[in-house]
């Protein structure tokens, strides 16, 4: 029997607990360190799924040689440092969203993940929902996308809305959009153009909607509406819709639900729910056991990432902007 891989899941919030319950349903996997500012949290995981410490001090998750790979699942602002540290000791990464908040710190942990070898994943679970590969099935290469992620209104004082921590909502979550539009249409984007800006949280400095154009390079063109407006009861907070001139396909329902239609006849199916977190977690063990690179890497992260932040830009000088990986 092979040795198990033994993982280290560093932010025992909520997706902490998500990894770590499908991390236990993996075969061969040992969940091994638990770690969190607030100790108490790291110390119910740890004693939830059998680990062998928890710790509030990421360095001595980090400094362990019994670890072959960690969890990063903590506020934004702390993805890169930790990621970084952890390439410097030789630990393989699974990064939640997003993979940093500047183009400055995704460049770093390129760098260092390049420079260490070590296999790194961003978690883009949307990728993984059934309803997403019968799209790309069914329309390989979109002529036309219009995707909405638009999500009812974030406190204030919600951390990933804080421009500091989390960067704010657009950001935050807005690169599952940006990932997936790219996922879908298969091309690099080239060139973005936004308007937007910030129509509900005045006391706090971000950008809470958006409407975004990308181009990309094979001509496709993609527009892409992020925020917290509020949610429409018929599509949900997701909806994707594609053409390819004659065909289109429109996912909705938190992306459970798809129709297709041919141009003569519909057919539409439905996920009993969503499958995104097994699904990411598996490729990134198989990953791990066959040293080959997880189908996500930390370039998908900067892609997402850098659309978000040059649309920013446009927004900011009212002009498109080229995009430059």
């Amino acid at each position: 029997m092979p040795s198990p891989i033994r993982v280290a899941v560093i932010g025992c919030g909520s997706m902490g607990e998500i990894h770590a319950a499908c991390l236990s349903r993996i075969d061969g996997v040992r969940l091994h360190a638990f770690c969190d500012v607030d100790e108490e949290r790291a110390r119910a995981l740890c004693a939830r799924f059998s680990g062998s410490y928890a710790t509030a001090d990421h360095e001595r998750v980090l400094r362990d040689g019994e670890v072959d790979a960690v969890y990063v699942c903590t506020y934004h602002d702390t993805h890169s440092a930790l990621a970084i540290r952890a390439a410097e000791e030789h630990k393989h990464v699974m990064m939640e969203k997003p993979l940093a908040l500047t183009l400055r710190e995704c460049h770093d942990v390129g760098n260092a993940v390049e420079k260490h070898g070590i296999r790194f994943m961003t978690g883009f679970k949307m990728r993984y929902y059934p309803s997403v590969a019968r799209a790309r099935q069914f329309i390989p290469s979109p002529l036309l996308t219009i995707a909405q992620m638009m999500d009812a209104r974030w406190p204030d004082g919600f951390w990933a809305n804080d421009p500091q921590k989390g960067g704010g909502n657009i950001l935050s979550q807005g690169c599952h959009a940006m990932d997936l539009v790219c996922h879908l249409n298969g091309s690099r984007p080239v060139r973005i153009y936004a308007e937007g800006g910030n129509f509900s949280h005045p006391s706090i400095g971000i950008v809470d909607n958006i409407v975004a154009t990308i181009r990309f390079e094979n001509g496709s063109v993609a527009s892409v509406a992020l925020g917290d407006s509020g949610q429409t009861p018929f599509v949900s907070k997701f909806s994707f819709q594609l053409t390819d001139g004659r065909k289109t396909a429109h996912l909705r329902d938190r992306l459970k639900t798809v129709t297709l239609f041919d141009g003569e006849n519909t057919t539409e199916s439905v996920d009993p729910e969503e499958y995104g977190f097994i699904e990411e977690n598996n490729d990134f063990i198989r990953s791990l056991r066959s040293g080959t690179p997880p189908p996500i890497t930390h370039t998908d992260g900067l892609r997402a990432t850098l659309l978000v932040l040059t649309a920013f830009e446009s927004l900011k000088t009212g002009l498109p902007q080229t995009v430059s990986m």
